[in-house]
């Protein structure tokens, strides 16, 4: 996705859906005229196309309303629900990833990380991988089904107990480069957005923002709240930037309609 496209995800968010479940609001002519000077009202209509986004008409009035799907709003917010994912109940079960792909084969191998990474998944040693959930079919977890995954073995293995899961934990994830990052959001969280400098100066805030909490969720595995290692601030990064950006949500919609 275009950076962008990512960007007004993210503005249409925390100016229409504000974090909530996705439900309709007003996208009225002030909005359709801001799109359409600043050239993102045909990322709008693709947004449509994409099913990020959906419209209609009012019964008795005809305004236009729109709300981001349910689609729309993971990707605003860097693809995964956090919330969704903490609060998932674990089965106790770590699903292992064994793979041995040849060298030349470093598209392959790329293909599989991401993959595994958005499954939740964290390297525990060279090629062997873990995840504390459901992973996809071996074919599943490449980009082409018809891909040969002779290669790929994948192991369910119950827990051998709190402190076992905790050492897995911590020699599978980065978790001290996760936090790092979120300590740099929490601190542009803190600071707050401008409180002057009109509608530019705000943009450029949302800019820093977004682009920090994209950085730090990328290789963050949202893992159920019983597995989560002592000091990690995902969820604090989380509540701050839902209280910071609910503030913020008349301030946005007077701006835009202001610019």
């Amino acid at each position: 996705m275009k950076a962008k496209t990512a960007l007004l995800l993210y503005q249409l968010l925390w100016t229409v859906d504000v974090f909530a479940r996705p439900s309709y609001r007003n996208l009225d002519g002030s909005f359709e005229s801001w799109a359409y000077r600043n050239g993102l009202l045909w990322q709008i209509h693709r947004l449509e196309a994409q099913e990020f986004l959906e419209s209609k008409q009012t019964p008795f009035d005809r305004k236009k309303v729109v709300r981001l799907t349910e689609a729309g709003r993971r990707a605003a917010l860097g693809g995964r629900d956090p919330v969704e994912l903490w609060s998932e109940s674990w089965d106790n079960i770590w699903r292992l990833v064994l793979f041995d792909l040849p060298t030349p084969e470093r598209k392959l191998r790329r293909q599989l990380h991401l993959a595994l990474r958005s499954a939740g998944g964290g390297c525990l040693q060279g090629s062997v991988w873990i995840c504390p959930r459901p992973l996809p079919t071996q074919s599943g977890l490449f980009e082409h089904p018809g891909k040969d995954c002779s290669h790929l073995i994948l192991l369910d293995a119950p827990s051998r107990g709190a402190r076992v899961d905790r050492e897995m934990v911590r020699s599978a994830y980065p978790f001290d480069q996760i936090n790092a990052l979120y300590r740099e959001h929490i601190a542009i969280l803190r600071k707050g957005p401008p409180k002057s400098g009109g509608p530019k100066a705000l943009l450029d805030w949302s800019v820093r923002e977004n682009t920090a909490w994209l950085a730090a969720v990328e290789d963050d595995p949202f893992l159920p709240a019983e597995l989560l290692p002592r000091g990690y601030l995902g969820r604090k990064a989380w509540d701050k930037r839902t209280h910071v950006l609910r503030g913020m949500e008349s301030r946005a919609r007077h701006l835009v309609e202001q610019a």
